[in-house]
């Protein structure tokens, strides 16, 4: 196995400790070494041409290159090692391939070298030569310079409580890189409309517009992907325009374009998405208020290794240099042609919900507008209607002065109950009433007993009142009573005439059996 290196100060003691005769074994308890590893270190300090005093009196840097030169000296003297360090590069480089790991690149090595090195020291082989070619590149944010934004690969959930259905709600996460302010939102879809309105929600959390906006080259941002000259959606220029700020797209794949956003993903992951976990929120505007409870909190925790929040920085060094928000927000609105039909009602097809116009309208050429909040028909200039959007898939939104007259009628019977009949038959009369009564209590469907009901109070508009009461008098008298019955005393003039009493007796024949012929 391949010796690992230890910090100056424990090289500096385990000099120390040889020039006092210390044994191997000693010097292994004390400085928590491994025997293999210090072993090594004591055979190297032996192989120097320096005493432990003068070792001792070197500097941290040049001790250290004393023993890095010894490493590479004596890896250079192996042929194992040089016959592994030509090809350190090409291995570097298959690395960044599709599914080659250094387990298989070992494989392929020892096919070549069967004596060669084992899986461990092969792997820490390559391992130095990637840290030597690795670096990073701390970034000085300017404030208010950019806001960065991004989805979060991992939806949260809204819950329909009778179904216990779930249903996916992409988020937002937008985050300014110089304070670490951090805004998330939830919404319905990742469509245009969502995303620049919740764009414009943030804006509106933040107080003010910074001077770019850079997200990753998702369709609702980029039209065309380039490393140098990007296009960008009509959409997306039409929301920098009324904005007044400027659009940015990370190149491709380089997600450390836009790291503030990228690893504050995983910090909301932990502080949003872990506390939410047991939570079923039934509608969007309740999970964005836990979302906004749970980042309000981020926003104020104080940074680690910091004495202020992020809020406070932001406020502090950021927000003063914000520019103006407009007088209104942008507000991204899909538009559709189509011709009002009999039913007087649109259909927005991404929801399949229905939403009326005035029937007078029907035939004619209009426009449908909307956006995730509101829906409005046009006819020429004039609007005609306005209704706030709706996401019942086959629901129907509709406004009782869009209906005709008999419509509306019609759609009022049906709200009708048992209770509105007899309060209006009572005021025709008590008999009138009690046949109410009896129609609603006889019959399987209530909606037909409805229907009687209607037909009988409504015998007042052909009628006078007194002579329906008269007639429910006389109904009252037979065995049965219906709409049918009073309506035929009514058109016979019979409501003041008393029911004649009809006696039946069979006829007297002779193909009449007895008693007898049934024993």
């Amino acid at each position: 196995m391949a010796n690992k290196t230890v910090c100056m100060l424990r090289l500096r003691r385990l000099i120390q400790l040889l020039e006092r005769g210390h044994s191997q074994r000693s010097i292994c308890t004390e400085l928590k070494m491994g025997r293999n590893v210090a072993s090594g270190y004591i055979h190297k300090v032996k192989s120097f041409n320096f005493s432990y005093d003068e070792l001792l009196s070197l500097d941290d840097e040049r001790l250290s290159n004393l023993f890095i030169n010894s490493i590479v000296s004596s890896e250079k003297r192996s042929p194992s090692y040089d016959l592994l360090a030509e090809r350190l590069p090409d291995y570097a480089k298959e690395l960044n391939k599709t599914g080659v790991t250094k387990l298989l690149l070992w494989e392929e090595y020892r096919k070549e070298n069967p004596e060669g090195y084992e899986y461990t020291q092969f792997k820490h082989y390559l391992n130095r030569y990637l840290d030597n070619k690795k670096s990073s590149y701390h970034n000085q944010h300017t404030p208010c310079y950019e806001l960065q934004v991004d989805f979060a690969g991992d939806p949260l959930y809204i819950f329909d409580r009778s179904s216990g259905k779930r249903e996916e709600c992409p988020v937002l996460i937008c985050t300014l890189p110089y304070s670490g302010y951090t805004f998330v939102i939830a919404l319905r879809s990742a469509k245009q409309e969502y995303f620049y309105h919740a764009l414009s929600m943030c804006l509106n959390f933040i107080g003010g517009v910074p001077e770019s906006i850079k997200s990753d080259n998702m369709s609702q941002w980029v039209r065309r992907t380039d490393r140098y000259e990007p296009s960008f959606t009509d959409a997306a220029t039409q929301w920098s325009v009324h904005y007044n700020t400027t659009l940015i797209a990370a190149r491709v794949a380089k997600p450390k374009d836009k790291a503030s956003v990228e690893s504050h993903v995983h910090i909301i992951y932990q502080r949003v998405y872990a506390r939410l976990r047991n939570e079923k929120p039934n509608t969007i505007e309740t999970l964005n208020t836990l979302i906004m409870e749970l980042v309000s909190d981020h926003n104020n925790r104080i940074m680690q290794g910091l004495t202020h929040s992020r809020l406070q920085r932001f406020l502090a060094e950021e927000k003063p240099f914000l520019r103006q928000l407009p007088e209104d927000m942008f507000v991204f609105r899909y538009r559709k042609q189509f011709k009002i039909n009999v039913t007087y009602h649109v259909q927005l097809n991404e929801d399949k919900h229905y939403y009326s116009v005035p029937y007078q309208y029907i035939g004619k050429e209009a426009v449908l507008s909307y956006d995730c909040e509101d829906v409005e028909i046009y006819v020429g200039l004039t609007r005609i209607s306005c209704h706030k959007r709706e996401y019942a898939e086959g629901g129907y939104t509709t406004i009782l002065e869009h209906m005709p007259e008999h419509h509306r009628a019609y759609k009022k019977s049906k709200e009708y109950n048992a209770e509105y009949y007899l309060r209006k038959a009572a005021e025709i009369g008590p008999c009138t009433r009690s046949v109410v009564e009896s129609i609603l209590g006889t019959g399987m469907f209530m909606q037909q007993n409805y229907n009687s009901c209607l037909g009988l109070i409504r015998l007042t508009n052909r009628y006078a009142s007194e002579r329906v009461e008269a007639a429910c008098r006389r109904a009252r008298q037979g065995s049965t009573v219906s709409y049918s019955i009073v309506k035929n005393i009514l058109e016979k003039n019979l409501e003041n005439h008393a029911l004649q009493a009809c006696e039946y007796r069979l006829p007297e024949h002779t193909n009449i059996r007895g008693a007898e012929n049934y024993n």
